[in-house]
């Protein structure tokens, strides 16, 4: 039997964000956040491309 993984969890994962750039509310925030909205960020990171290295925090997860 799995685990259920978090929003948090499972955007870090994606390399959406990190979890250490959020405070306690922020994270309250994030995980209040629907499944399918999760998944809508997820795929959009995937046709995004991932990041460059060092500079995850200055791209948006969305198309500007």
């Amino acid at each position: 039997m799995s685990t259920a993984k978090t929003n948090l969890e499972r955007l870090e994962e994606a390399g959406i964000l990190k979890q250490e750039h959020f405070s306690d509310q922020d994270r309250k925030h994030i995980e209040s956040i629907s499944t399918e909205e999760v998944e809508v960020l997820v795929k959009l990171r995937k046709k995004m491309g991932a990041a460059p290295a060092g500079k995850d925090h200055m791209r948006p997860n969305f198309p500007v």
